[in-house]
């Protein structure tokens, strides 16, 4: 059983987070999956109030995180000062994601230090302002660090994720729920590409 914390703060992006809520939520099989901030109780970018289920540190044990992002609230978490000193991830043995503005976090964390990494259309600008050599792709990965742009980009994220833990077979089970009717096989052509093109495969 891995386990997989999504990491999020107030004025979260609402899709970002529910959208690999739902997907990761659905197998309780392999994973167990746990929503973590610094509060008890977090308000998304529209109004959205709802409960965590612990603290930021317990990222520090998960096999899997992944940050959420948000317009304001990336800023605001990057000033608290509970959160970055919360965090003390490993790359070298944990798997490490962001979905759109999450990169900043990554980039705090000096995850994305000679890489490339992709982001929200709207922060490759201030990405690229902080030394990091952005891309226009859905998702770029090096090792076990991901990073994700736009908010559909999470269904490439959580895949990336799901086929690094346990192999394209459980990736296609996960996803195939959550892909639109009539065209689940265009979709794992693309997300099946975009994996691979973002490990450096085509």
């Amino acid at each position: 059983m891995k386990t997989i914390a999504l990491v999020t703060f107030d004025q979260f992006t609402d899709l970002d987070l529910f959208l690999m809520w739902d997907i990761l939520g659905r197998n309780q099989q392999d994973w167990s999956v746990r929503i973590l901030a610094t509060s008890a109780t977090i308000t998304s970018a529209h109004g959205l109030k709802i409960d965590v289920h612990g603290p930021v540190s317990e990222a520090n044990t998960a096999d899997a995180v992944l940050f959420s992002s948000g317009k304001q609230g990336i800023p605001a978490a990057l000033q608290n000062p509970e959160f970055l000193p919360s965090l003390k991830l490993d790359s070298r043995k944990q798997y490490i994601g962001s979905i759109c503005a999450g990169a900043f976090i990554l980039e705090r964390l000096g995850l994305l230090a000679q890489s490339q990494a992709t982001t929200h259309p709207e922060a490759q600008a201030a990405l690229h302002a902080r030394g990091v050599e952005v891309v226009e792709r859905a998702l770029v990965c090096r090792e076990r660090v991901a990073t994700a742009g736009g908010c559909l980009a999470a269904m490439y994220l959580v895949g990336w994720l799901v086929e690094s833990l346990f192999g394209v077979t459980k990736r296609q089970e996960t996803l195939l729920p959550v892909l639109p009717a009539g065209q689940q096989e265009h979709y794992e052509q693309l997300i099946s590409k975009s994996i691979q093109q973002a490990r450096g495969l085509l």
